[in-house]
């Protein structure tokens, strides 16, 4: 639906420059979340993505988002 790339402030766990993406579900509810192990250049509107889960540190989760293979 939307998204917006992070570049400050930055945190331990997490890669920058960070998408963070507005993501629409097939059921109309709208999730934020960070976009995982897509290129900068690829991230778009629109695109299919599928959940993922990350341990960002030890015993702390938080769900992302990846492409759809």
């Amino acid at each position: 639906h939307s998204f917006v790339v992070v570049h400050q402030p930055q945190l331990p766990g997490f890669d920058y420059p960070l998408p963070v993406a507005l993501v629409e579900l097939e059921e109309g509810v709208r999730l934020i979340g960070n976009l995982i192990g897509v290129p900068l250049a690829r991230v778009g509107i629109g695109m299919p993505v599928q959940v993922q889960f990350v341990e960002v540190e030890p015993d702390y989760w938080l769900y992302a988002f990846g492409e759809r293979s």
